[in-house]
């Protein structure tokens, strides 16, 4: 594992930190719809899933 795959894993790291941290309270809940089906979830959780799927995009294409 080279370098930028390290730190690309750690600000990944860091941002889930922050995005948990920032879920508590009321009104957290979203609804993402996908093709087949829709997801209800925390807001955090969407949003550290679209920063997983853009941190391995990125890899894949270095």
């Amino acid at each position: 594992m080279n370098k930028k795959v390290l730190y690309a894993f750690i600000i990944l790291g860091l941002t889930a930190l922050v995005l948990v941290f920032n879920s508590m309270g009321t009104g957290r809940n979203v609804t993402v719809d996908l093709i087949f089906t829709s997801i209800t979830a925390i807001k955090s959780l969407i949003f550290l899933g679209f920063i997983v799927v853009g941190v391995i995009i990125g890899v894949l294409i270095k």
